[in-house]
This record gives C-alpha cells, structure tokens and sequence, in this order.
C-alpha cells in the first residue's frame, strides 16, 4: 500500500485515516440478537431511522453511556 504514497501524498494520508478507523465493538450476532426485543411485530410501524437509533440508544445505555443523565426527568411511564 506504501509503494505508491510518493505517487499519491493525499489519498495515501486519506487512506490512512479512514483505514485506521476500528470496527464496531460488537458481534454482528449480538447486535441482532440485542434487536429483536425492539424490532418486534408490534412495533412493525417503527421507521428504519427510528429502529436504528433505537437500537444503537440501548446499546449506549446498556454499555453505561447514559450513567449520570436524567433523561427521564418529567417523564412518566404507564404500565
């Protein structure tokens, strides 16, 4: 990959940067497996935007991102 940098200075640094770039900290698997609770038949109406940022919230919350925040300061829920 290096063989062409001089030829390159640009892309090689984009290149670079974006490669480094890790994957994501979570199984494929379990990211599905997590999901089906939340993408059930019954929330079906949930739009794909929606779902997404439904999903990657749990997983936020799960891995102790939301410590520390009343994010359901004012907010009741009913059973």
């Amino acid at each position: 990959m290096q063989k062409h940098a001089a030829d390159f200075p640009i892309l090689s640094l984009v290149a670079r940067d974006i490669l480094a770039i890790p994957g994501v900290s979570i199984s494929v698997e379990r990211l599905f497996s997590s999901s089906k609770h939340t993408l059930s038949d019954s929330r079906s109406s949930m739009t794909a935007a929606l779902a997404s940022k439904t999903v990657v919230a749990k997983e936020w919350l799960k891995q102790g991102l939301g410590n520390g925040i009343d994010y359901l300061d004012g907010q009741q829920i009913h059973h």
